[in-house]
């Protein structure tokens, strides 16, 4: 069983990530590098950071103020033990959503994979692709429940800045130009 989960970033509150304020997870590596993806810094399997998923679950639960979780990364797919953890020592009261590059296809064909979609509120899979007008279009949208609901999930375009030390993180979708 997996003690260790490979990060990219955490934040701990995110108005721009999910549906109202949110704990955000990027995790580390992506083996898909899909064309013009915005989170290159986030593929290398051998970047970022491990933490003890006891210790990320213990923020996460000592986190107020948050409606949920988001998954993102990186791909949190290719840690699917680590997440699976991780989802079954967090709060229950609190939501969750996954975005993962990975089709609906290739999750039902992978029993790891499966588990995590079983335990997520709302994923949204499927590669992404530079010439659609948001990085949601295109993709299969799973929702199981109702904690989060689709109209919470339509396309929005808004940003944050974060500053913790020299490290500068911008999150959320904003609109570049061409």
């Amino acid at each position: 069983m997996a003690d260790i989960i490979r990060l990219h970033n955490i934040i701990e509150h995110s108005t721009v990530n999910g549906p109202d304020n949110r704990f955000v997870i990027w995790t580390q590596g992506c083996p898909l590098h899909c064309v013009g993806c915005f989170n290159q810094p986030t593929h290398d399997l051998k970047g970022g950071f491990d933490m003890e998923i006891t210790k990320l679950a213990e923020q996460i639960n000592q986190t107020s103020d948050i409606r949920g979780i988001t998954l993102t990364g990186g791909e949190p797919l290719i840690q699917a033990e680590a997440i699976e953890r991780l989802l079954r020592l967090i709060r229950k009261d609190l939501d969750i959503l996954l975005f993962s590059g990975y089709t609906f296809e290739e999750v039902k064909a992978d029993s790891s994979k499966m588990k995590i979609l079983h335990q997520v509120d709302a994923a949204l899979l499927g590669r992404y692709n530079q010439d659609l007008p948001h990085p949601f279009y295109g993709k299969k949208l799973v929702l199981k429940g109702n904690r989060i609901k689709k109209e919470e999930l339509k396309p929005w375009l808004n940003t944050e800045v974060f500053i913790q030390g020299d490290n500068i993180q911008i999150t959320g979708l904003y609109k570049q130009s061409v």
